[in-house]
């Protein structure tokens, strides 16, 4: 009794499939379930979300960074895992960086300049606190040497007077990418909330 009832609502189950799926034997009906199965391939309509790559590094590490256009403003979506500028060896302290394979080919093998070597024109005053189109192309790496010898409580009032695009951050916090990455002096940047650190970093791919 058990049997029949079971074949009865399995052959039920096929019936009412096959019906659905307009299969008109057992083998139109696997055919069709393994359709609604397979992965379906993306269409050129998909979009592709812009992107590009920039060198970086400090006086010990170097990486590679990408950024992603998200809501009209380029963002950093990931590094790659930072590389001894000495040894070679691969920093093992952390995960979650990206593979250095997704780095466009013209970029790798390329290692970006120390932070303490001299940048042409990265320290004018001549232009102090006014965008440059040099600082801009280098995504504020680093900015100018006035902003960067602005006190937290200093910087907290100039920001006031400006509104630069805004340049977001992901997988990190602000404080950590400014005195990373930009060069800015972590004693100087403290006491800032994060609504001026958002804005200093802002500020610095601004070109200021």
């Amino acid at each position: 009794m058990l049997r029949r009832k079971f074949m009865f609502w399995v052959g039920f189950g096929l019936f009412g499939l096959s019906e659905k799926l307009r299969a008109n034997s057992l083998d139109d009906l696997a055919a069709a379930l393994m359709r609604t199965t397979e992965p379906k391939t993306p269409t050129t309509a998909s979009a592709v979300t812009p992107e590009h790559w920039s060198m970086a590094g400090n006086n010990t590490w170097r990486w590679y960074e990408r950024e992603n256009l998200i809501d009209g403003r380029w963002k950093i979506t990931g590094i790659t895992t930072p590389v001894d500028r000495i040894t070679g060896e691969r920093y093992t302290g952390r995960t979650g960086y990206l593979d250095e394979s997704l780095v466009p080919a013209q970029f790798r093998g390329v290692t970006p300049a120390s932070h303490s070597e001299p940048i042409p024109n990265a320290g004018l005053d001549s232009d102090a606190g006014k965008s440059s189109a040099l600082r801009i192309a280098r995504h504020g790496r680093p900015p100018s040497r006035w902003l960067r010898s602005l006190n937290a409580n200093e910087l907290h009032t100039w920001l006031r007077t400006i509104d630069p695009p805004e340049a977001g951050v992901e997988g990190m916090t602000f404080f950590e990418h400014l005195t990373r990455d930009h060069s800015f002096d972590a004693g100087k940047i403290t006491g800032l909330d994060d609504s001026d650190l958002a804005k200093l970093h802002a500020a610095a791919h601004a070109g200021y």
